[in-house]
């Protein structure tokens, strides 16, 4: 592996980034194989621990490799669906291991996966070709609903209680080790990368510039979850608090509410921790070109499909699954995002997710009708809604290709992104 060279504003990098000769991302045995024997190979530089347990009963470990001053938290799969950053903590790990100033410099917190459960459920394309398809990915989509995501259910005011075990496990490893900066690796399947952080330093704008850079990714220019947000420079947006809904007085269930704060915002509120989601495409994509109305109707159009479809079924309904909750909260994300994109048009046009987010829940309703029809194969009710929905995500499915011509990043470019960023975090907060 080659040295990792000087990640500061001052000066271009010369060297190529070390990275990972993968083929694909891990799968959750994969990591859990791959924590065990890295642990037990390096017991007098590595410590792991088990920080939870999830829902499902699968072990939360956590990997704490040296012993510097300066303490950095690196969680990956907060998302299930973007596995990316298992491969970036194995990675990370590597490294840290085979440069002794990194070991000095920091104590590294590496979390390989908050919700493994989800990750489990998103195998079937994941075991397959990197990057997938964009059928195959959409076809074997899952994440959970914002009430079943572990990190985003963190208390909104920073000590309340916790819902989810995972979430108590990471607020615990927080609490304990109280990290200088949290670092939350997250991927996008189109645009370009970015950063969403807890407080606008100006150093991250250089920082996110050379690692897009050295990695041959662009910038991505407004993220549509970054809509609205304050930028200290280009890809660099402020993350505000997220809102509680009301205590008391009318709350319409059917509008879309954050479920909680995030780690990243929790982390920030002790002792000034800087919060950094660094977000990275798995695809090369074309831009689109969608007026914010267009994109509006066409997220409008979905969720009324899906919702119709939901209300339909119900009375055929006889098995329990994780996709039902989670194409439900998608429905009310695409009446949240079309809402705001006729709040915001000047910065909502050629958003490339409308094109996406109908094939997320149109794909998990597919799944969820799958498994109603195991059960019960000749309802006809669920056949007819199966074709319909099969019908609609065909349609939704050659529109994104045509438009987006996606193209395959190599997993070491993504990878190799969100090292640089890690790295160039810790030595932006040492100096």
């Amino acid at each position: 592996m080659s040295s990792f060279p000087n990640t500061s504003t001052d000066s271009a990098p010369s060297q190529p980034t070390p990275h990972t000769t993968a083929s694909r991302p891990p799968t959750w045995r994969e990591l859990q194989a791959w924590v065990t024997t890295f642990a037990t190979s390096h017991p007098d530089r590595c410590r792991v621990s088990s920080a939870g347990t999830s829902r499902g009963g699968e072990d939360l470990p956590l990997l704490v490799i040296g012993d510097g001053p300066l303490k950095i938290m690196v969680i990956a799969g907060s998302h299930p669906n973007e596995p990316i950053g298992g491969q970036t903590i194995i990675t990370l790990a590597e490294y840290v291991l085979a440069h002794p100033s990194e070991r000095e410099r920091a104590t590294w917190y590496l979390i390989p996966s908050s919700d493994p459960d989800g990750l489990l459920l998103n195998e079937t394309w994941l075991r397959g070709t990197w990057p997938p398809t964009m059928e195959a990915f959409h076809r074997g989509f899952y994440r959970p609903a914002g009430p079943d995501q572990p990190d985003w259910t963190f208390p909104f005011d920073g000590v309340g209680p916790a819902q989810l075990p995972e979430t108590q496990a990471l607020m615990k490893v927080i609490d304990a080790a109280e990290p200088d900066a949290v670092v939350n690796l997250h991927s996008s399947e189109s645009g370009g990368s970015f950063y969403m952080v807890t407080r606008g330093e100006a150093d991250l704008v250089g920082i996110l510039a050379q690692a897009a850079a050295r990695n041959g990714l662009p910038l991505e220019a407004t993220p549509s979850d970054c809509i609205g947000l304050e930028s200290p420079g280009d890809g660099v947006f402020v993350m505000t608090e997220p809102t509680p809904p009301p205590a008391s007085g009318p709350d319409d269930p059917e509008e879309w509410r954050p479920a909680g704060a995030s780690s990243a915002h929790y982390a920030a509120r002790r002792k000034g921790c800087l919060g950094v989601i660094p977000e990275v495409p798995m695809w090369r994509t074309k831009p689109v070109t969608l007026s914010a109305e267009d994109g509006a109707r066409l997220r409008e159009a979905a969720a009324e499909l899906c919702a119709g479809v939901l209300d339909r079924i119900e009375p055929a309904t006889t098995v329990s699954t994780p996709y039902l909750p989670a194409v439900r909260d998608v429905v009310k994300i695409l009446r949240f995002m079309a809402r705001i994109s006729r709040e915001n048009p000047a910065q909502s046009a050629d958003q490339d997710l409308n094109l996406l987010v109908p094939l997320r829940a149109s794909g998990m309703l597919l799944q969820h009708i799958d498994a109603q029809l195991a059960a019960t194969p000749d309802h006809p009710a669920l056949l007819q809604a199966r074709s319909l929905v099969e019908q609609q995500f065909s349609i939704w499915l050659r529109t994104a290709e045509q438009a987006l011509q996606p193209a395959p990043i190599p997993l070491h470019q993504v990878v190799g992104y969100q090292l640089d960023t890690i790295l160039g975090v810790a030595r932006m907060l040492a100096r």
